[in-house]
């Protein structure tokens, strides 16, 4: 009799295929898990904020290129872009107030319009944080059209995110308007194209050095110059960048296809720069859905470093992100799998954290648990490191601490998507652009498999402590969501409810599900299946 009621106790604590005492171990393990990442998120990213605020220079407010003590008047224009970017998720989180910002950008436009050299509007690469004047750049001696777009995109986006009918928000936005209209990107077109630089010292081409032409960060510059109200590019000059080398590419790697891009995808903020305030998600033409080709970027890079780098080199699935940063004795503008010197950049993981959650809240682990000690400091992560060489970069780069706050918060709530809806000029470009809003079928069409797992990698979403899911209905219905794991157990996440056409979002709690949980998603619409997806959950 005794052995008969053990049994029976045996088999109702092993139903679930494990003891109910060891699950429950295992979930609160994973839920104090869960909270200390949200924890390293919310650090790593006001960290990183702190660098545009704490280290802006004192005088114009705006970003110095790199953090060397002796080099702060030394301000990059795109990285002050990024910048001005940054302390609005200042603001938007609670970090500072928004009358700060505001009064820090009052006094950043004055410098602008005041002090700060122009050429036809138009900034060079780097300026004086003092004086304003000229500071030489890689035999660059006048104006850079690429930094002076990433400042406008972040002006804009100030003069959106900042639209109360106050008499600062009113004179900050009627100061941003003024620069942006400034800006002649007509003295940078010739031949049908957009050209990177131009020097009044230069004679021939017009003054004028670099096309710009590929699939490369000039997106932001070519959707600019064709949205400007005042000194718009002709369309035509737009095929020079759709038309270049390395823009369309079709191929595979690692069996992810690449439509758009260097081999293997190349440096990781190509895949960020365009889309710090570009959308997306809500961006297909002739050539890509530009959400989908990003994700596929992301995963090559991080294929590449785990199973095909150089064992050397000491990568992993958590210790990855090639992308432009320090390197050892210099700096690698091209690192990428096919231009890899065995250095990874925090910026790299971090700023696709949109594309690829699971992959980046891995590395982001890894960086603050592994590699704290010699990587971390005032301002986050510092800008690269090597397992090979055992080297830490000691320095922060404003470029790239910028995409990663910017991408950071993309994740976190989509604020600067959702702010670029705001800005007309935006609109115009894309209609010129020949881009518009994807054509999805019914579905889960933002979701791209990884292809070892053949799956989904989920994990839950810092602001949500959820599970969640992009779908989309072609037409209106009644929809309801169900979990099958791979033994068979099936659990309800959404009950049959009325949802209009469009885009939705899933919503599920972790309930009792264990990390590494494999299954699929069952997408049920009038209680017929409508699709289904494989997926991991984390």
């Amino acid at each position: 009799m005794f052995l008969s009621y053990f049994a029976i106790l045996i088999t109702l604590l092993t139903s679930f295929g494990e003891p109910v005492t060891d699950k429950k171990k295992k979930l609160a393990d994973e839920e104090k898990r869960f909270e200390e990442d949200v924890r390293i998120f919310n650090e790593t990213h006001e960290a990183t904020f702190r660098y545009f605020w704490e280290w802006a220079h004192p005088v114009s407010g705006l970003t110095p290129r790199r953090s060397l003590k002796n080099k702060r008047y030394d301000i990059g224009i795109g990285a002050s872009g990024f910048g001005i970017q940054a302390i609005i998720v200042g603001a938007h989180r609670g970090w500072v107030t928004r009358e700060e910002v505001v009064d820090h950008l009052l006094k950043v436009t004055d410098f602008l319009e005041n002090k700060a050299v122009r050429y036809h509007g138009v900034f060079p690469h780097l300026i004086h944080g003092e004086t304003g004047q000229l500071i030489k750049f890689a035999g660059q001696d006048g104006a850079d059209i690429q930094e002076t777009s990433n400042m406008m995109m972040g002006l804009l986006v100030a003069r959106a995110y900042f639209d109360k009918n106050t008499p600062k928000e009113k004179q900050l936005r009627e100061n941003i308007t003024k620069l942006w209209e400034a800006v002649d990107y007509t003295v940078h077109e010739y031949q049908d194209g957009l050209w990177w630089n131009h020097s009044d010292n230069q004679e021939e081409n017009n003054g004028l050095k670099l096309l710009m032409k590929g699939y490369n960060e000039a997106m932001t510059s070519y959707a600019l110059a064709l949205g400007h109200p005042k000194h718009a590019i002709k369309k035509s000059s737009y095929q020079a960048y759709v038309n270049g080398k390395n823009f369309v590419n079709g191929r595979k790697y690692f069996g992810y296809t690449l439509d758009l891009g260097k081999p293997k995808g190349g440096p990781l903020y190509l895949a960020q720069t365009p889309f710090v305030t570009m959308d997306p998600r809500d961006m297909q033409d002739q050539y890509t859905f530009y959400w989908t080709r990003s994700i596929a970027h992301s995963l090559i890079n991080w294929t590449y470093c785990f199973k095909f780098a150089p064992e050397e080199y000491g990568y992993s699935q958590e210790d990855w992100g090639l992308t432009a940063s320090q390197i050892p004795g210099g700096y690698n503008n091209r690192a990428g799998p096919s231009k890899d010197k065995g250095v990874i950049a925090p910026s790299g993981a971090l700023g696709v954290f949109p594309y690829v959650p699971y992959q980046s809240m891995m590395a982001l682990r890894n960086f603050y648990e592994n590699h704290k000690e010699g990587l971390w400091d005032k301002y986050g992560f510092k800008d690269a490191y090597s397992i090979k060489d055992n080297w830490y970069s000691d320095r922060y780069l404003g470029l790239d601490q910028g995409r990663t706050v910017i991408m950071m918060e993309n994740y976190r709530s989509g604020l600067f998507w959702e702010l670029s809806k705001k800005i007309p000029e935006l609109q115009v470009a894309k209609e010129k652009m020949e881009i518009h809003s994807p054509d999805h079928k019914t579905g889960f069409p933002l979701a791209v498999k990884e292809n070892i797992s053949q799956r989904v990698q989920l994990i839950r979403h810092p602001e949500l402590k959820a599970y969640h899911l992009d779908y989309f209905l072609e037409n209106k219905g009644k929809v309801s969501f169900e979990f099958e794991t791979i033994n068979g157990v099936v659990t309800t996440l959404f009950p049959s409810k009325s949802k209009s056409k469009g885009m939705h979002q899933l919503v599920f709690n972790k309930g009792q599900f264990l990390s590494g949980t494999k299954g699929k998603i069952m997408m049920k619409i009038d209680g017929k299946l409508a699709n289904e997806l494989a997926v991991q959950l984390y």
